[in-house]
């Protein structure tokens, strides 16, 4: 199976509220110089080979159905092949124990936090 992936934006001259929110709370967090322009982004998983004759064929779909074209431009682009199965079930294994620890840790961050508040409340009240 091949993923083809519709990019869909905003046209220049439409508003963006989501994309200016989005850059006015970068810039409150300190990241400054950014402008930020928010779109969606499609994957189709497609069967067989694509061709020019599929790549047209996603094109009308997001002509029809994934874009507004009034206001949105669209781009039609092929990734490369996701890895095998038996690679992504490696990767999986592999990263199975940096999960667990990450969550092990976290969960003992939440626990602490959780004892914190407790003792503070007990104060206040």
């Amino acid at each position: 199976m091949a993923r083809v992936v519709v990019d869909v934006m905003p046209k220049p001259e439409i508003l963006d509220p989501q994309g200016k929110a989005v850059t006015g709370a970068l810039a409150r967090l300190g990241f400054a110089g950014m402008s930020v322009r928010q779109g969606k982004r499609f994957e189709l998983e497609v069967e067989g080979e694509v061709t020019e004759e599929r790549l047209a064929e996603v094109r009308r779909a997001a002509e029809t159905l994934l874009a507004n074209t009034v206001i949105e431009t669209f781009d039609v682009r092929v990734e490369p092949a996701p890895a095998s199965a038996a690679e992504d079930n490696d990767a999986e294994d592999n990263d199975g124990a940096d999960d667990n620890a990450a969550e092990e840790s976290t969960a003992d961050e939440n626990e602490a936090e959780s004892a914190e508040e407790a003792e503070l409340t007990a104060q206040a009240g």
